[in-house]
């Protein structure tokens, strides 16, 4: 039961630099209060708390789970420690958002959901770049038919990843027991996929690790790569209609805000949207003619209000990126996956 105040109490379980974006969102609710943080470094940990005056901190998840006054948990480490992370806060109740990926595998993925459903927690995967990027808002024109059915769409996400460009990127990131490379880590664009136009039929693929060996912040001296840095994902729905979609960790360059953003364009019959930059939207429907700027219209709702809603009224539905979203996306990456390892396309299941 949420406190006395009506407010969702929240711990964090892994306070690294993508937590203070966590919170940053949460610290714009006002119906919900974070209560307890948990990193295994104790200074970053006391860090951390200082920074968002957080009261308890732990080092052992497992004790940050025991307390009384805690509803829920916001896990956000990386992708090897989630299932685990996960199962024990369900196991005591908990409430669970999750980073994405869910999980390494959609087979781990499935455990989880089943483990969520069955004791009735609320569970969200953090799919937080509906909203962080314009595809949220492109699926509102999307819904208005403003391309009528659709026939194809192009789904680019890349990000540099070189030491020259990033010299701070940890060896995570490339190393397979930790779910790194750039299908896993940007399977944003196959949730994206599934927003847009539904579940996926089949799909074929192509993977090429560019650097084999590269050092890294904690490995100057360079790892082995055993996971891919680019790939291209040819994908049919079931709805009709393809996807051309291609991540990659070794693309130079940025937008203007330093940041990188998903260039997403989709094509139907009776029109075309595409984003223009991180925030703009371009499109043209009806008779043919140039694409002309279009009003992006208000924030898509975030992960993180929608859990804290979802909490307050029971009510699992709310959760807009369940489990199962974080489990059909993952479905897609070891789909493309075994696409590699077999030369051929393959079939995807949704029974």
């Amino acid at each position: 039961m949420p406190s006395s105040s009506g407010k969702v109490r929240i711990g964090i379980i892994g306070v690294g630099g993508f937590a203070n974006t966590h919170m940053e969102h949460f610290s714009n609710l006002d119906n919900v209060e974070v209560v307890a943080a948990m990193r295994r470094n104790p200074d970053a940990l006391a860090e951390f708390q200082k920074a968002w005056n957080i009261r308890h901190g732990f080092t052992d998840h497992r004790e940050m789970l025991e307390m009384d006054d805690l509803d829920a948990v916001d896990i956000i480490t990386p992708t090897d420690s989630h299932k685990l992370l996960s199962l024990d806060a369900i196991s005591t109740g908990k409430h669970v958002l999750c980073d994405k990926p869910l999980a390494l595998t959609a087979a781990d993925c499935r455990e989880m959901l089943e483990a969520a459903e069955h004791a009735g927690v609320i569970h969200s995967t953090n799919f937080n770049q509906r909203g962080n990027t314009t595809v949220g808002r492109m699926k509102r024109y999307l819904d208005q038919d403003f391309v009528g059915r659709i026939y194809h769409a192009n789904l680019w996400w890349g990000m540099s990843h070189q030491y020259d460009a990033r010299p701070e990127t940890l060896s995570w990131r490339f190393q397979s027991a930790h779910g790194g490379g750039s299908v896993y880590e940007l399977i944003h664009v196959f949730d994206m996929l599934r927003f847009i136009n539904g579940e996926v039929k089949r799909v074929v693929a192509s993977f090429n690790t560019t650097n084999p060996h590269r050092p890294t912040a904690d490995n100057p001296e360079g790892i082995d790569v055993d996971v891919p840095d680019v790939s291209g994902i040819l994908c049919e729905w079931e709805n009709g209609g393809m996807a051309v979609v291609h991540t990659s960790f070794a693309s130079r360059g940025t937008d203007p805000d330093g940041k990188t953003s998903a260039r997403v364009e989709i094509s139907g019959e009776k029109g075309r949207i595409t984003t223009d930059g991180r925030y703009g939207i371009q499109g043209v429907t009806g008779p043919n003619g140039p694409l002309t700027q279009l009003e992006p219209g208000p924030e898509y709702p975030q992960p993180y209000g929608k859990f804290v809603d979802a909490i307050l009224a029971g009510d699992q539905s709310i959760v807009e990126t369940s489990f199962y979203d974080g489990l059909k996306a993952a479905e897609i990456v070891d789909a493309a996956y075994q696409s590699v390892a077999e030369s051929g396309w393959i079939e995807l299941s949704h029974g």
